[in-house]
């Protein structure tokens, strides 16, 4: 099963899951919400150091109401940091 990560534009603090992909079924938190869409996961491959287990009461929610909303903060993987060059001052 696939699950796709989207974050609130508006508030960078607040964040969903949604069982589709373009996220229409996410319900606002605000008025100024608009959901942008991060990550797909797939359920059947877990990044270390998570795995299913850890995300069942998520997946059941899902299954039940087709999305999961949750507050917290987006911490780029250490990968994805190795390769960025720092910002040019002026």
């Amino acid at each position: 099963m696939r699950i796709y990560l989207f974050r609130d534009e508006s508030d960078s603090g607040a964040f969903a899951f949604s069982a589709n992909v373009t996220g229409s079924n996410i319900p606002p938190v605000t008025p100024h919400t608009d959901w942008i869409f991060l990550e797909a996961i797939d359920t059947l491959t877990f990044p270390e150091p998570w795995d299913i287990d850890d995300f069942q009461s998520v997946l059941d929610h899902l299954k039940e109401d087709g999305y999961y909303l949750f507050e917290g903060e987006f911490i780029e993987p250490p990968s994805l940091k190795k390769g960025r060059r720092s910002p040019v001052e002026c």
